[in-house]
């Protein structure tokens, strides 16, 4: 990435790069197959499955894994280009973004939607909030990052896992995207090339492929078969300052990319853990941080299956 920061709590993302302080609560999540977030709804806290071929269940007590998330992609035309009709009809999991434990983020409703053809696996994550968007700092700005389980025992959490986040279970791949360009754009290593020398920074827009075993210890994906095959278009329902409404992450990767750090994807294969991240410029008086965000991962993996055609 441009900069190098650590994060001192877990993610997810998950899955990325920000810094923050409170307490966070956890909502239940739940399953729909509508194709826009603003259209979730909420079910009573029991497995539900739909008929797109998602399946859910509320999670236990606050920050305890939940009932394990599952989601199937399948194979679908998906242009990467910010604008999500492609994905009508693709199943559609609705999840509640909310504080790692000891933060104060606000919870976030969020959908992830995952789809594949024979080169490349597609990921639309879509975050309801306000818009906010400043290309001077991208700590003004909305961030997002999809965490794939690249170690069978790796834990949620960046590796580990709660409550000792210091301890790795394994290594995990993280797409960590901080918006430097505009919306509309491409982003990513596929079309921005590696930056100063290292494979896995984009040096163009700063959507950055990266990899953890333990939240302190996140590093971009600079190995010797490091690369950045990430590409990437983001874009806004509202985008006015401060306008409410959607955020739209929408990305690609190649299935199988040769790189230890990544996780290689199958399709027809076992299923690959998935978490998400975002982090909202709201969260501190001076944009987000490190800790700042709002994540999936309290509630367990999202488990993606990859169905065949």
């Amino acid at each position: 990435m441009r900069t190098r920061l650590t994060i001192g709590a877990a993610l997810v993302l998950l899955l990325a790069a920000c810094d923050g302080g409170g307490t966070g609560t956890t909502p239940a999540s739940e399953t729909t197959a509508t194709t826009a977030v603003s259209e979730a709804t909420t079910t009573a806290p029991e497995a539900t499955t739909t008929a797109a071929g998602a399946t859910t269940s509320a999670p236990g007590d606050e920050h305890e894994e939940g009932p394990a998330r599952t989601l199937e992609a399948p194979l679908a035309t998906i242009t990467v280009d910010g604008d999500p009709a492609d994905w009508d009809g693709v199943a559609g999991l609705d999840v509640t973004l909310e504080a790692i434990v000891g933060e104060d983020v606000e919870p976030l409703t969020a959908k992830v939607q995952v789809a594949h053809d024979d080169e490349f696996v597609y990921v639309l994550f879509q975050v309801e909030d306000d818009y906010n968007w400043n290309p001077e700092d991208a700590h003004m700005s909305g961030s997002s990052a999809v965490m794939w389980r690249i170690d069978a025992e790796a834990g949620e959490h960046m590796g580990a896992e709660e409550p000792d986040r210091e301890t790795s279970l394994g290594m995990v791949d993280i797409w960590h995207w901080e918006l430097e360009c505009a919306a509309g754009e491409e982003n990513g290593g596929a079309v921005a090339g590696p930056g100063d020398g290292e494979p896995g920074n984009d040096s163009g827009c700063n959507y950055d492929d990266e990899w953890a075993t333990i939240p302190d210890e996140r590093e971009d994906d600079n190995s010797a078969s490091g690369e950045n095959s990430l590409l990437g278009v983001w874009n806004h329902t509202n985008p006015v300052e401060d306008g409410e409404g959607t955020w739209i992450f929408e990305m690609r990767r190649p299935l199988q990319t040769g790189d230890e750090h990544d996780a290689q994807l199958e399709v027809g294969g076992a299923s690959s853990g998935m978490a998400l991240a975002y982090w909202d410029p709201d969260f501190g008086p001076e944009g987000w941080e490190d800790a700042s965000h709002a994540q999936s991962a309290n509630q367990g993996w999202i488990e993606v299956t990859l169905a065949a055609g």
